[in-house]
């Protein structure tokens, strides 16, 4: 019985947490409201359905600089760290949406730039993405990805259109393992020898 009453217990004191799959999903952070976060359900152009591959996100804002990557969970949902308060610890002006390059990318699918990002900067803001699905030609290079005009789906989403987000993943993470290179190496060059032992 006391072990029934302590399930119990832990169930209710869990019950403000949203869960998707047995993973925290859509939690707000600690420290109090969001500055501006993005969210989606990414779905397969052509059924319509949820993709059932973890999507991998990069969202971009050239004007401060922050390149933010991170990735979704497996039926397709996605939740971006808090871009806002990291582009206000940056800069002082406001957050400019209209520059911001958010690109999605999940395993079978092809990679698209999200073209039409709501005006919205403040508080959790939901896309419209819709990937398609790979073909043999994509697969094996044969063709290039084609930029499509995106227009407004419906207020507080956004339509999709082609891109390339993995060189720019692959540039950041070089540069960032080439410093810590050449970081180790000047560390140890500069120090004296001890002629003490």
């Amino acid at each position: 019985m006391k072990k029934l009453a302590a399930v119990a217990a832990l169930i209710v004191a869990s019950a403000g947490t949203l869960l998707a799959n047995g993973q925290a999903f859509f939690m707000a952070p600690s420290r109090g409201p969001v500055e501006l976060v993005y969210f989606a359900r990414v779905k397969d152009a052509r059924t319509g359905r949820p993709i059932q591959k973890k999507p991998y996100v990069t969202i971009v804002d050239p004007f401060s600089g922050i390149v933010i990557p991170f990735q979704g969970d497996a039926p397709g949902h996605f939740r971006s760290p808090d871009i806002g308060a990291a582009i206000l610890e940056v800069s002082s002006r406001p957050i400019d949406t209209k520059q911001m390059e958010i690109m999605v990318t999940a395993a079978g699918y092809k990679t698209i730039k999200i073209g039409y990002v709501p005006r919205q900067s403040k508080g959790a803001v939901e896309l419209n993405v819709k990937m398609e699905p790979k073909t043999i030609t994509d697969s094996t290079g044969a063709s290039a990805p084609i930029a499509a005009e995106s227009q407004p789906a419906a207020p507080g989403g956004g339509s999709t259109s082609p891109a390339d987000s993995a060189k720019p993943t692959f540039f950041l993470l070089a540069a960032c393992f080439g410093l810590a290179a050449i970081s180790a190496v000047v560390r140890t060059v500069g120090r004296p020898e001890s002629t003490a032992r």
